[in-house]
């Protein structure tokens, strides 16, 4: 049975067409009459239902919007129910196709505010009408006069809008100023009393006292009033003094923004706080130094009778009385963080003192950079705080925010090191799996990407605990750690970045079995996780500490891999099902491409040299979760193919490891067909001397021998194994075919064993077309072969060269006649040779 509730919402959006009609002419006619009572305000409540039931805009007459916005900004329209009836009806009609803002022109009086600013937020885009609302904003703030509940509300609708990035530019000089002089007012004035409801024994009222506000431990307050300061009600300039504080580091990058947007390193571009800070910092002049002229506002400097600039007010402050925002709310700040150091009587008051710690630092921060030589100042009270707090790990937010304000302000006086390794270390250790720490430290990381990369070195010593974010939530930060990648990769951790992306699932999988013992153990004990208890059992076995504590580890340098790694793959198989392994194991293939697209355009031909060993070696050694084994294979397998093509002379470096992978047909068993075929095409393509004039003929004859073994091999088990495919036979007859024609003395071998591989393959085929196939590939390649000249032009285009009719272009024009009229009258046509492992066949 539904809820009353649903079945009004229910007979509200049955409401349209002609009887909507109907009511709204109803609506009308009472909205014209001058008695509004009770009547209008039912129909008014009835509109504001209807309008906030549906999500399509009901359509009404230019009349009913006249009207509802003379009742909202007249006071002699109604009383005051109906007029926040209207507004709130017009509020939810909002975006209008013909929009009202600009009908709310001055003079208006300050009692409608509370009524206009509403409807003004919800008309449109407010990027598009931000410098409209910010005049009637700052005008209605510039009141003499003006209640403390209206600037309230004008300070709410400021907020709103500074929350939107686009808007930094909005502001002129005189509103920084107004807006600066308000918020130091606020921040400096609110009341230090309180209201106390106080009730009698023999009164059933109570009356209202005037009490001194307390600290957060209950002693009476005797500095100012701040977020952190407790009464039983606060009053107008009370809150104005919070709403302050929760805007003003937002307010402060804005306004510094807009004043300075002409200092921007990037011309037209819109500054960010972090290149803003980089910019100041590489400015040879200090802050307190800069002039008009240096912010590109003037190149003479202002006359004496000329109102003077926000610049000039936040910097020196010496020739004028006007507030600085900055000592104010840096003084505001270190208040905050000594409250915090008091023991709150209640305990739902922890979240309020962790809430405004990390406030207050976030500020700190922002203020350091914008001053300097107030660091020194501030320095002392951030270390003490992180003393306290280093070994709570509630705090953990709180820590993050001291992190950033030390690598960006301690390098100087203080190391950040301490910091780094409790939050990175030891805390992201035990809390990586709480949602809010994970998504706060991704945060801090990738916000802070080029000073952690430029100045520290935390992101290549902590990937290790930083991968264990992804590990545990794979489907949720896929693209931030694909942007961060690049930053863990180096060239004394880009092998350990391979072995840890690749371990990926088995990370998942260590992580989820260590959950499950340690948050429940009597699951554990009383046999109720079957399906688990292998590896539940393994985790307990101190035998197996070393292998666990390898997945588990906090930093970088600690070894690439284990020895064991196949055992630890079988102690860990009864959770390659598990829903979160699984999709640690979809990511992986996404991040290895990122991490080669790093690697082979930054690394060196040394680092590219031992990838290319871990590769062969991994490929045979992943964790055994089908899809995860097929896609990641078909990965290395192509970025094989990419290193040497940056790289063609590894070929010869590393031909003794390649003819030993080769030879050892386990790896086309065990699941490798791909990496395999694609290591025969890559010694077809690069063994040549165009690429290093190492490639003796003993070397290609060495490769000619291996892959003839092989391929008679392969003939004879063709269809039989898992990577015994004709796909792989077309290919190693065209890799047999071009090292034959570099080396003329293996041409009549080749033909030989071509035939030979050919007649063992067509015996073993069901498949009359895979027959046809093979014979016409075999037919092709050795007609080539008999004319040498023609086979290495053919079969070894020159370095660099994929296109055919660039081959033939390079060709003798009377060799190609020659060649040409032998091959039609022998009635074969070769077809383009397969210049890649992954074309169809």
């Amino acid at each position: 049975m539904a809820a009353p509730e649903d079945v009004l919402y229910l007979e509200a959006r049955a409401v349209y067409g002609r009887e909507f009609d109907t009511w709204v002419a109803s609506l009308i006619q009472i909205l014209q009459s001058k008695d509004r009572g009770i009547n209008c305000l039912s129909f008014l409540r009835q509109l504001l239902v209807l309008a906030s039931v549906t999500k399509y805009n009901r359509n009404l007459s230019s009349h009913v919007y006249r009207s509802l916005k003379a009742i909202s900004l007249e006071p002699d329209q109604g009383q005051a129910k109906i007029r926040i009836l209207a507004a709130a009806i017009l509020r939810e009609l909002s975006p209008l196709q013909k929009t009202l803002l600009r009908d709310f022109v001055a003079p208006t009086d300050p009692q409608n505010i509370p009524y206009i600013i509403p409807v003004l937020l919800a008309q449109s885009n407010v990027r598009e009408q931000s410098t409209f609302l910010i005049l009637h904003i700052c005008r209605w703030l510039s009141l003499p006069g003006i209640e403390e509940d209206l600037c309230l509300s004008a300070l709410s609708a400021l907020h709103t809008i500074i929350s939107h990035s686009t808007v930094f530019d909005k502001f002129s000089e005189d509103q920084v100023e107004l807006v600066h002089s308000k918020l130091c007012q606020w921040l400096k004035q609110a009341s230090r009393n309180s209201l106390s409801l106080t009730s009698s024994l023999f009164s059933s009222g109570g009356k209202k006292q005037v009490v001194p506000v307390k600290e957060i431990d209950g002693s009476t307050a005797q500095d100012i009033f701040t977020i952190l300061s407790i009464g039983d009600f606060y009053s107008c300039d009370q809150l104005l003094n919070i709403k302050a504080f929760s805007m003003l580091r937002r307010w402060i990058l804005v306004s510094r923004k807009s004043t300075l947007a002409g200092h921007s390193p990037s011309p037209g571009a819109t500054p960010t706080p972090e290149s803003f800070y980089q910019d100041r910092d590489r400015s040879s002049p200090p802050f307190s130094s800069l002039t008009v002229s240096m912010v590109g506002r003037t190149a003479t400097p202002p006359s004496h009778t000329s109102t003077p600039s926000l610049t000039q007010s936040l910097s020196l402050r010496t020739a004028t009385d006007a507030p600085d925002i900055t000592s104010v709310a840096l003084q505001y700040c270190m208040r905050v963080i000594n409250q915090c150091e008091r023991k709150p009587l209640k305990n739902t008051d922890d979240e309020l003192i962790k809430a405004c710690l990390y406030e207050s630092v976030e500020l700190l921060d922002l203020l350091c950079s914008l001053k300097r030589r107030v660091i020194h100042e501030v320095l002392a009270t951030v270390k003490t705080l992180f003393t306290r707090i280093s070994q709570d790990e509630t705090y953990t937010r709180v820590l993050l925010a001291l992190v950033k304000f030390f690598i960006n302000h301690g390098e100087s006086e203080y190391s950040y090191e301490p910091s780094v390794q409790t939050f990175f270390g030891d805390v992201l250790s035990n809390k990586f799996n709480d949602p809010g720490i994970a998504y706060d430290t991704v945060d801090f990381c990738i916000s802070n990407l080029e000073k952690l990369c430029s100045s520290t070195s935390i992101l290549t010593k902590y990937f290790p605990n930083l991968l264990k974010i992804l590990a545990w939530s794979p489907s949720t930060y896929i693209s931030e750690f694909v942007e961060l990648l690049p930053a863990f990769i180096s060239e004394t951790t880009a092998s350990e970045v391979l072995h840890s992306l690749l371990d990926l699932p088995c990370l998942s999988a260590v992580l989820t079995a260590n959950y499950l013992l340690t948050n429940v153990p009597l699951a554990v004990e009383q046999g109720l996780l079957p399906q688990y208890t292998k590896c539940l059992l393994a985790l307990q076995d101190q035998t197996h500490k070393l292998m666990f504590g390898h997945f588990l580890r906090v930093e970088s340098g600690r070894g690439d891999t284990i020895d064991r790694l196949s055992y630890m793959h079988e102690i860990l198989e009864d959770f390659n099902g598990h829903l979160r392994v699984v999709s640690a194991g979809d990511v992986v293939p996404l991040l290895l491409k990122m991490f080669f697209k790093v690697v082979i355009h930054f690394g060196s031909k040394t680092l590219l040299s031992e990838l290319f060993n871990v590769l062969l070696e991994r490929s045979l050694c992943l964790f055994d979760i089908p899809s995860y084994n097929d896609e990641v294979r078909k990965v290395v397998a192509e970025k094989m193919v990419d290193i040497f093509k940056t790289h063609p002379s590894l070929l010869v470096e590393k031909s003794h490891d390649i003819n030993e992978v080769l030879m050892n047909l386990r790896t086309l068993k065990a699941g490798g067909g791909e990496v395999y075929l694609h290591l025969v095409w890559i010694v077809g393509e690069f063994a040549h001397t165009g690429y290093d004039s190492r490639c003796s003929a003993a070397l290609l004859s060495k490769f000619f021998e291996t892959l003839e073994m092989v391929g008679y091999e392969i003939s004879q088990h063709i269809g039989q194994f898992s990577g015994y495919t004709v796909r792989l036979m077309m290919v190693l007859m065209s890799t047999l075919a071009k090292l034959a024609s570099r080396c003329q003395d293996l041409i009549p071998r080749a033909l030989l064993s071509l035939n030979k591989i050919v007649n063992q393959s067509i015996q073993n085929i069901s498949a009359v077309s895979h027959r046809k196939l093979i014979f016409t590939r075999m037919s092709e390649l050795s007609n080539i072969l008999k004319m040498p000249s023609v086979a290495s032009a053919v079969l070894t285009p020159p370095p660099n060269c994929c296109n055919p009719e660039e081959v033939l272009r390079q060709m003798n024009i009377a060799t190609i006649m020659q060649s040409t009229t032998s091959l039609i009258s022998g009635n074969n046509l070769p077809a383009t040779v397969t210049l890649s492992p992954t074309a169809a066949t």
